[in-house]
């Protein structure tokens, strides 16, 4: 069933058109985040560790990568504004 789950998600972004590659690394990035948190939903992230994997320099650019996958509905965002505390995600 655990691989099942990654096989959707990763055939959820290849469905999905128009996605820049970097909005396509924010959302490996928190794929594998979800894997190394033992796949369960919701589950933390924090910006600084999304950025830093992904690639990402900008916070704008984030917070519009985080932004389209939300609007999209391959993720449910609900930021922490705690700067110790991750912000939760849920994968869709």
């Amino acid at each position: 069933m655990k691989s099942n789950q990654m096989e959707h998600y990763v055939a959820r972004l290849i469905r999905e058109k128009g996605l820049s590659p970097t909005r396509i690394s924010v959302f490996m990035t928190i794929l594998q985040l979800w894997k190394e948190q033992g796949r369960q939903n919701p589950f933390q992230i924090t910006r600084k560790k999304v950025m830093k994997r992904s690639g990402i320099k900008s916070i704008v650019t984030y917070h519009r990568c985080i932004s389209e996958l939300k609007n999209r509905g391959m993720v449910d965002y609900r930021p922490s504004y705690h700067p110790g505390l991750g912000s939760e995600v849920m994968l869709k």
